[in-house]
């Protein structure tokens, strides 16, 4: 088919078309000629003070790659499923007749729930029986409400208490945290080998002095956390059970008050008279075993020293 014979708009839409791509082109030389330029001048030689401005530039990028790394952290952490740290406490009051039989029975329990006497004081009376024991014992935190079952049950229980306390998001910032000093610790390590000006090194020297101190004192607290969350917390009060004291007799009045009143005078003085008559007895009874034979012996001496006298005749 001839050019001549093409409907008119057909032969309008191919005009600007025709004149667009020369633009394209041109448009498409001139940013290849500006990247080769950039590229150039990138490569061109740097002398002492480049060498300066690049671990400056080093040292910056060092000094935010914690925190490029703490959100790297946070998004790994926030993809996968976060367990809840739990930090679980409680307290038990017991009483018992024999706090040491009691004791005895706590240690069968710890045993049987892993768990472990942490601190134990304990106190005893003049005749050395235990009369009040505090342990704080350590069990495992998945095991936390059945040893507090089995503790309470090895005595009279007084009160209960126990407390939750979710620290998942402490956790979770304490891991995102020593992930980015980690990171920027290993990027100063590496800017300590490479760097060449002695002014630089002594600033990432100092640097990585202050990462290596802050991550020291993140893995602390992750640890003090990990304790707590794997290990729950019992404390345990056990105190001898004493007896009630007797009940006050209630006064009566009247006749029949009179005559208790003298019931109770009349027993009082007859025992009062039969405590002095045992106070006494052993007393009487050693007087009479010396006092009788002496008595006897010297009224035969009176005898044998008193003259006879002479009988008259009648």
């Amino acid at each position: 088919m001839d050019k001549t014979t093409l409907p008119a708009g057909r032969r309008l839409r191919r005009g600007p078309l025709l004149l667009v791509a020369p633009v394209l082109a041109a448009f498409v030389l001139s940013g290849c000629s500006g990247g080769s330029q950039g590229a150039g001048s990138t490569d061109a030689p740097a002398g002492s003070a480049g060498s300066s401005q690049q671990d400056s530039a080093n040292l910056g990028v060092a000094q935010s790659a914690p925190r490029a790394a703490a959100s790297v952290a946070d998004e790994n952490t926030g993809a996968g499923v976060q367990q809840r740290a739990v930090i679980s406490t409680g307290h038990l009051e017991l009483t018992s007749g024999d706090v040491t039989t009691t004791r005895t029975r706590l240690d069968a329990v710890l045993g049987d729930e892993g768990g472990h006497v942490a601190d134990e004081n304990t106190v005893t009376d003049n005749r050395g029986v235990v009369t009040r024991s505090h342990l704080v014992v350590r069990v495992p935190s998945n095991r936390f409400d059945d040893a507090m079952t089995s503790l309470a049950g090895t005595a009279s229980l007084r009160s209960s208490s126990r407390k939750a306390e979710d620290v998942t998001t402490e956790v979770i910032d304490l891991g995102a945290r020593i992930a980015a000093e980690r990171a920027g610790v290993r990027r100063l390590r590496h800017l300590v080998s490479t760097t060449a000006d002695l002014r630089a090194l002594l600033d990432v020297e100092r640097a990585l002095t202050a990462r290596q101190g802050e991550l020291e004192s993140l893995q602390q607290q992750q640890n003090y956390l990990a304790d707590r969350t794997s290990l729950a917390t019992i404390t345990v009060d056990v105190s001898r059970r004493t007896a009630p004291a007797p009940a006050p007799a209630k006064a009566t009045g009247g006749f029949l008050g009179g005559l208790s009143h003298g019931w109770h005078g009349l027993v009082a003085v007859v025992t009062g008279l039969l405590v002095g008559l045992g106070a006494t007895l052993p007393f009487a009874v050693a007087l009479a075993l010396v006092g009788i034979p002496a008595w006897l012996v010297a009224r035969r001496l009176r005898r044998v020293r008193r003259p006879r006298t002479p009988v008259e005749p009648a």
